[in-house]
C-alpha cells in the first residue's frame, strides 16, 4: 500500500520517449504543411523574388564592378596610401578616395574603348554576313556539287535538302534573328531603368571600394558577437578562402580571355596574309571577340566558340574552315600548357573530372554565368565537403589522408588499422551484439545466483 506522502507517478514521467516521439510527429507534420503551402504559393514567391531582385538590382551592379575593379583599387593604395600619410593629416581618406576615382575611370576607360573598337567592326560583320548569305550558300553548293560530280543521285538528294535547309536559314536569319538582334541591342542601350541601375551602380561601386575595410570590420564585428570565437575564427577563414578562389580565378580567367582573344585575332591576320584565310577583316574580329568570350568558360569554351567560327567561315570556304580549327587547337593548347597555368595556377584544386562536374551542373541551371562561375563555387562547396569529412575522421581517429584508403584494404573494427581484406574480421551485426550482450549479463546472473 502506498503512503499518503509518497508522490503519485506520473504515467507520462515513467515514459518519456511517448512525449519525443509525439513531439518529433507534430514537427514532422507542422513541416509538411509549411511546405506544401510554399509549393502552392511558389508562382507568387518567385515574384516576389524577382522584384525583390530587381529592387537590388544596383546594389548588385555595384558590387560586381567593385570586386572586379578591386585588384586595381588595391595596387594604386599601395602607391599612394603612404606618400599621402606623410604629407597630410587624413592622408589615408583622400587615399582613398583618390584611389576609387582613379579605379573607377580606369574601368569605365576599359570598357569604353573596347566597346569602341568591337562595337562597330560587329555590326558591320553582322550585316555583312546577312547581306552576303546568299552568295556564300551558291558558293557552298557550287563546291558540293563538284565535289558529287562522279555521283550524279547523291549531289541530287543533297541539293534538294541543301536548298531547303539554305532557303530556311536565310529566311531565319534576315527576317527573325536579325530584328531581335537589332531590337535587344537598342532596347538594353536605350532602357531608362538599365541605364539608372548601372549609374547607381558605379557610385555603389565607389562606396564599395571607399569603405571596404570598414565593412570588412562591421562583418568581422557582428561574427564574433553571433558565434563563439573558434567557431567565428573557421567562418572568417572560410570567407577569406571563398574570396581566393573567386578572386584569382575570375580575374585571371578574364586577363587569360583577353590574351586569348587578342593573339586570335592577330593569328587570323597572319593566317590572312599568307593567304590561308580569304574572309573579311570585320569577320576577324568577330570570331575573336567570340573565341574571347567564350574562353572565360573553363574546358568546354574553346569548343563552343570554334564550331559558330568555323561555320562562319565554312561558308566562305571548307578548307579555310579546317585550318582555322587546326590553328584554334594550337591556340588552346599554348592556353592550357602555358597561358592558364602562369596565369591562374591552381586556383581551384579541382581535377578535371569536377571542372566538367562543375560546368554542366551550374551551366544547366544558370546558364552562361553558371558555365562561368561554377568551377570557383563547386571548388568551394568541395573544400567545405572535404573539411567537414575530415572532421568527422578525426573524430573517429581514423587517417584522413586519400591514399590510406586506395587498394583492396579494410579498417580493422577492433585497432583501426588498414589490414589486408583477407584478414578482415567480418563485421557484427547489430542484433548479434544485443543477443551476445544479453547472454553475457544471463551469464553473470547465473553466477550471482550459485555464488549466492
Amino acid at each position: 500500500m502506498e503512503s499518503p506522502n509518497q508522490p503519485k507517478k506520473n504515467k507520462l514521467s515513467d515514459r518519456p520517449h511517448y512525449f519525443q516521439w509525439g513531439l518529433t510527429a507534430f514537427c514532422v507534420i507542422v513541416c509538411c504543411v509549411v511546405v506544401a503551402f510554399l509549393l502552392q504559393q511558389l508562382p507568387f514567391i518567385w515574384k516576389i523574388v524577382k522584384k525583390l531582385f530587381g529592387a537590388l538590382s544596383p546594389f548588385i551592379y555595384g558590387f560586381v564592378m567593385a570586386y572586379l575593379l578591386m585588384p586595381i583599387f588595391n595596387m594604386l593604395y599601395r602607391r599612394i596610401q603612404p606618400p599621402m600619410t606623410k604629407r597630410f593629416q587624413h592622408g589615408t581618406r583622400i587615399a582613398k578616395g583618390i584611389c576609387s576615382g582613379l579605379t573607377l575611370l580606369i574601368g569605365v576607360a576599359v570598357v569604353t574603348g573596347l566597346l569602341w573598337m568591337v562595337l562597330p567592326q560587329l555590326v558591320v560583320s553582322i550585316f555583312s554576313l546577312v547581306e552576303s548569305a546568299d552568295s556564300y550558300m551558291n558558293e557552298v553548293s557550287q563546291w558540293v556539287s563538284g565535289l558529287l560530280k562522279d555521283n550524279p543521285v547523291i549531289a541530287r538528294n543533297f541539293m534538294q535538302v541543301y536548298e531547303q535547309f539554305s532557303a530556311q536559314l536565310v529566311n531565319w536569319v534576315q527576317n527573325i534573328a536579325l530584328p531581335h538582334l537589332v531590337t535587344m541591342m537598342t532596347g538594353v542601350v536605350t532602357t531608362v531603368s538599365v541605364v539608372v541601375d548601372i549609374l547607381i551602380g558605379i557610385i555603389i561601386a565607389l562606396y564599395i571600394l571607399n569603405g571596404k575595410e570598414t565593412f570588412c570590420a562591421q562583418a568581422k564585428k557582428m561574427t564574433y558577437s553571433l558565434f563563439s570565437i573558434e567557431r567565428a575564427n573557421s567562418i572568417i577563414e572560410r570567407v577569406a578562402h571563398i574570396h581566393r578562389v573567386f578572386g584569382g580565378f575570375i580575374t585571371g580567367k578574364l586577363i587569360d580571355s583577353l590574351i586569348i582573344g587578342v593573339l586570335c585575332f592577330i593569328g587570323m591576320r597572319i593566317m590572312m596574309a599568307v593567304g590561308l584565310l580569304g574572309i573579311e577583316s570585320s569577320y576577324a574580329l568577330l570570331i575573336s571577340v567570340i573565341i574571347g568570350i567564350t574562353n572565360i568558360i573553363p574546358f568546354f569554351g574553346p569548343f563552343i566558340g570554334a564550331v559558330p567560327s568555323a561555320i562562319l567561315i565554312m561558308v566562305v570556304s571548307p578548307l579555310q574552315a579546317l585550318y582555322f580549327v587546326i590553328f584554334i587547337i594550337i591556340l588552346q593548347q599554348i592556353d592550357g600548357n602555358i597561358l592558364g597555368p602562369k596565369i591562374l595556377g591552381n586556383s581551384t584544386g579541382l581535377s578535371s573530372f569536377w571542372v566538367m562536374f562543375a560546368i554542366l551542373i551550374f551551366g544547366g541551371l544558370f546558364g552562361f554565368v553558371g558555365m562561368a562561375i561554377g568551377v570557383p563555387l563547386f571548388a568551394v562547396i568541395y573544400s567545405i565537403v572535404s573539411e567537414y569529412i575530415n572532421h568527422l575522421l578525426k573524430k573517429r581517429g581514423l587517417s584522413e589522408d586519400t591514399n590510406d584508403y586506395r587498394g583492396d584494404k579494410r579498417l580493422d573494427v577492433e585497432t583501426h588499422e588498414f589490414v589486408h581484406a583477407e584478414t578482415t574480421v567480418p563485421p557484427v551485426s547489430a542484433r548479434e551484439r544485443r543477443a551476445a550482450a544479453r547472454a553475457k549479463e544471463q551469464q553473470k546472473n547465473e553466477s550471482k545466483t550459485e555464488n549466492g
